[in-house]
């Protein structure tokens, strides 16, 4: 029987990636504030949903295996107010309702900005303290310790993805040397959160999710020996070529 996924922020540039190489493994939920036509075969399940609202969070929850948050507000920019309600009360709503519904995983789209506040020549590994630069960060720092509360004391497995600066290559903008050494290839994020999907016997991990670039801004060592990751890209070599 397939694993039955709520992906919350359905219709981000992530979840319809994702699903376009995976939806047909999985019995696939969608969930967004604002829906977007013929975006997903038939066999998708769609829902519009405020996460705000705890009851409509539990009604996404029922009968569900795992749940990939992808849902927020993702701009460094934006203000506390703006974080407050999409990123903090919306994951919260998230991890209780995934409790209350004995699901098996939430998997916490996290970021890159939780540790921004380092100097770019510093390698991060999961150990080190927070250091957020913006409210996005700060964010992403509270939906961590939301996941590690409701995984040691609710008793549900959580993995918090620290995602870098996820690109299709096709796209390709000018990127700095922080972004190179950040880059999350899409087709190495999708491998990511099919392995968090499947590996069994995780009760919390912070796992960084970048792709196998030269220069690794956050360390996947632990990405690699939790979930056994084994990402292709290198964005040194992949943009070098493009910029030719």
């Amino acid at each position: 029987m397939k694993k039955r996924i709520l992906i919350t922020g359905g219709f981000g540039k992530i979840a319809q990636y994702f699903i376009k190489n995976f939806g047909d493994k999985y019995d696939i939920t969608v969930a967004d504030i604002v829906l977007k036509a013929d975006v997903y075969p038939k066999y998708v399940k769609i829902v519009k949903a405020d996460l705000t609202d705890l009851e409509a969070c539990k009604a996404l929850c029922v009968g569900i295996d795992t749940i990939i948050h992808l849902a927020g507000i993702a701009s460094p920019d934006s203000s506390f107010d703006e974080v407050l309600n999409a990123n903090m009360i919306g994951s919260k709503n998230i991890f209780e309702a995934a409790t209350l519904a004995n699901c098996r995983r939430v998997i916490f789209a996290s970021s890159a900005q939780t540790i921004e506040g380092y100097s770019e020549d510093i390698q991060i590994n999961k150990n080190m303290p927070v250091r957020p630069k913006n409210f996005y960060g700060v964010s992403k720092c509270f939906g961590e310790a939301l996941g590690a509360y409701y995984a040691f004391q609710e008793n549900i497995s959580v993995i918090c993805l620290r995602i870098g600066a996820y690109e299709f290559p096709s796209d390709f903008s000018e990127m700095n040397a922080r972004d190179l050494s950040a880059f999350l290839h899409p087709d190495d994020c999708n491998q990511l959160l099919d392995k968090c999907i499947q590996t069994e016997n995780l009760k919390y991990e912070i796992l960084n999710a970048i792709s196998n670039n030269r220069y690794k801004r956050l360390d996947i060592t632990e990405t690699i020996e939790k979930v056994g990751y084994k990402p292709k890209a290198n964005a040194f070599d992949l943009f070098k070529l493009k910029a030719e």
